[in-house]
């Protein structure tokens, strides 16, 4: 680096001494017409000028042409440098300043090929090359006061088609003293496609240490398609990409830097070759904490994914766009691949850390035209949340979504990336429309379905490779209709004859699926599994038949529900969906619905649910804790405890001793229980009385599509009930 910067300050010096001895003039009409011998190329220039006794060297309006003489290769305003002569007798070269303006290069790329590849080769082509040892240099370099204004590049890689335009540039570097210990130096572009890029850099020359400021505007991502497209089979690339970064590094050891700030993309759409959108969202940010490459690991403070649009398609040939989009790679052979490999199996493992984790406003859409009729099915308004991630350690991650506009999707996930063999994972699905599955049901079976909505409850837990799981399946008024016989299915089963056994007389089908295994063996599939379970679930729900009612056009009066119970049932949801139907076909007509809650009845199964969910707690054999008491598995074990039980029993009167609760008479278990926790619960009803009457209102609104003016609800808490025959229940009335 030295040794460039002095061989550059002395040629300059020197080249001013020559030309001080000739008339300007003379020495640009010399140039002008040599410049084939002296570099190669053809130049040209406005004027030249010379100050010997300033030091000043001044040219204007210059260009150096292409091989063809007649295209600009670089073209300038003004070259303008002032050279201290003075300090040349104490072997010092200072350049006290150099301009360079309205500079306009063209850079063009065909492979290894460039389009100054013939100027290099020119200088190199009468020398020959011997190995010297640079010995220390006795001269101190300068230069002080370096700028680059108002400049443009052009760069083409001719080979993959990019092009990259960088207008405006700019460039301030006040000072580089190569005895000195520190430089600072600052760049400013815009990039022509849009965007701005600002650089300052400290850089500390005797420690080889460096700070990099660097801040990114808006700049298009159209520049690097090309580049994508070696690896991605894509149409067009659209987004804006920002950043505000900090880099701390050596320039001795290129892998040993620090980088923190701000990184965002925005408006972001990949367009692939269907000229579909293969991947868009409106927005990701994130904060970056640390990347640190010596010990391989990023830490990330936020991570934030906002309007992500994607898409999965399988084709009639089985093949899919995910296969499609990526470009198969035939570069590398076996043994490049073997190098590569040990190359990285001495690296430090890889550590991901993400503090704050969060994805919404999602949607994906799942195509299937591999079946006998297309499957469309959209899952919407996905929302993933996750704190304190790392990929090397156990992690809590939760997501929900909407499911074809009407079924809702739960699911939370308990677990280490790294360790397979110990899990939790639990789903809840409801209110899923099974009308939708039709392709799968004509494909396996040949049927197709007309109606039906499912609800799932599953919960899998793995610990060391030993799965066990549950899937409570409850479903509402399926049908299927006749086998279609161009269809070949296959399976030929009689399902429907087989399933209708398990429809009850009110149309509904309950069914406990346990799911145990060793995920370890051989013969286990973790993925196989999960989808033979709930594939088959489906569908065999789906292929119930439907128990057809004299009175299915009968008036409701009343939808009843369960006091403890914070989601309707599948049963619920289709009589709020023919009160739907009856406002859209009656437009006239207005609904009014008022949620009962018997008080005492709620009081006391709410206190007896949650004496013996703290009895649980308290057992310290149970493993149950407030965190995990809700898991469908744990949840269902404590509330199976009998109520009549002694165990029980003396519980509560612990309990009682404890908040030095005296009785005055013997009561049962069930009223020890409302004088422990009647206040506790209090505010849970009311909560979740408000939180059916949402329940309704969304669900008239979103899937039934009916106006807030067509109905009302409000809700009533029914203190006594002395007759015992009431049940919770939302009542229905009418009016024009």
């Amino acid at each position: 680096m030295k040794k460039i910067l002095l061989i550059v300050a002395i040629s300059i010096a020197v080249i001013i001494a020559i030309v001080a001895f000739a008339v300007s003039p003379i020495a640009k009409h010399f140039l002008i017409n040599n410049s084939k011998e002296l570099i190669g190329r053809k130049i040209d220039m406005e004027n030249l000028s010379v100050n010997i006794f300033t030091g000043r060297l001044q040219v204007e309006n210059f260009t150096l042409y292409e091989a063809d003489d007649s295209t600009s290769f670089v073209a300038f305003d003004l070259f303008d440098v002032n050279v201290n002569l003075h300090k040349l007798l104490s072997k010092t070269a200072e350049i006290e300043s150099v301009e360079l303006s309205g500079a306009d290069i063209r850079v063009i790329q065909n492979g290894n090929i460039f389009n100054f590849t013939d100027i290099i080769e020119f200088f190199y082509s009468d020398s020959t090359a011997t190995d010297t040892v640079e010995e220390p240099s006795e001269w101190n370099v300068v230069i002080n006061d370096i700028h680059l204004n108002h400049s443009y590049l052009y760069y083409q890689d001719q080979e993959i088609g990019s092009e990259w335009k960088l207008k405006d540039i700019s460039l301030v570097i006040p000072g580089i003293d190569l005895s000195d210990l520190s430089t600072d130096m600052g760049l400013q572009l815009d990039f022509t496609n849009g965007g701005k890029l600002e650089t300052t850099m400290k850089y500390n020359t005797e420690k080889a240490l460096y700070d990099l400021q660097v801040k990114i505007q808006n700049f298009h991502l159209s520049p690097v398609l090309p580049y994508l497209q070696q690896s991605l089979n894509i149409e067009n690339l659209d987004g804006k990409f920002s950043a505000d970064l900090a880099i701390h590094g050596s320039s001795e050891h290129i892998l040993n830097f620090d980088v923190t700030g701000l990184v965002s993309l925005s408006e972001f759409n990949m367009l692939d070759t269907l000229q579909k959108s293969a991947a868009s969202f409106d927005s990701v940010a994130t904060t970056i904490k640390q990347i640190d490459l010596i010990n391989n690991k990023i830490e990330l403070s936020s991570l934030y994914i906002n309007g992500l649009h994607s898409y999965y398609e399988i084709f009639q040939d089985k093949n899919d766009n995910f296969s499609m989009l990526i470009k198969a790679d035939t570069t590398q052979t076996q043994d490049s691949l073997a190098v590569a490999y040990a190359d990285t199996t001495e690296e430090k493992p890889f550590v991901l850390i993400i503090n704050d984790l969060q994805i919404a406003n999602t949607n994906f859409d799942f195509i299937d035209n591999s079946l006998p009729q297309p499957f469309n099915y959209t899952i919407s308004d996905i929302c993933v949340s996750s704190t304190n991630f790392n990929i090397t350690k156990q992690n809590t991650i939760e997501a929900n979504a909407v499911l074809q506009n009407s079924g809702k999707l739960k699911l939370k996930w308990i677990g280490s990336i790294e360790d397979i063999s110990n899990q939790n994972i639990s789903v809840f699905l409801n209110n899923i429309d099974l009308q939708s599955f039709t392709p799968y049901s004509l494909a396996m079976f040949g049927n197709p379905i007309t109606n039906g909505h499912i609800s799932i409850q599953s919960q899998n837990v793995i610990i060391n490779n030993r799965l066990r799981g549950t899937n409570k399946v409850s479903i509402f008024q399926p049908q299927i209709g006749d086998k279609d016989k161009s269809v070949k299915a296959e399976y030929n089963v009689p399902l429907k004859m087989g399933l209708y056994i398990l429809t009850d007389k009110n149309g509904k089908v309950d069914l406990d699926l346990p799911i145990s295994g060793n995920i370890d063996s051989p013969d286990f599939s973790y993925g196989k599994i999960i989808i033979k379970t709930l594939g088959n679930l489906l569908v065999k729900v789906a292929a119930s038949p439907f128990n057809v009612l004299k009175n299915s056009n009968a008036q409701i009066d009343q939808v009843c529900f369960n006091a403890t119970a914070t989601e309707f049932s599948n049963e619920e949801y289709a009589q709020f969906a023919q009160l739907g139907t009856m406002l859209r076909e009656k437009p006239e007509l207005k609904l009014h619905l008022t949620q009962n809650l018997l008080y005492r009845d709620a009081v006391t199964e709410y206190s007896i649910n949650e004496l013996k969910k703290n009895m649980a707690i308290q057992d310290s054999t149970n493993h149950i804790t407030e965190d995990n008491a809700n898991e469908l598995l744990i949840k269902e074990k404590y509330l199976a405890i009998p109520t009549k039980s002694e165990e029980l029993r003396m519980f509560a009167d612990k309990m009682l001793r404890e908040r030095n609760i005296t009785l005055q008479a013997k009561l049962t278990t069930e009223q020890k229980a409302v004088l422990i926790y009647e206040n506790t619960v209090k505010q849970s009803i009311t909560n979740d009385m408000q939180w059916r009457n949402s329940l309704v209102q969304n669900y008239l609104k979103t899937s039934c599509s009916v106006p807030d003016s067509s109905f009302k609800i409000l809700s009533n808490i029914i203190e006594n009930d002395t007759v015992k025959t009431f049940k919770n229940n939302y009542s229905v009335e009418w009016s024009l």
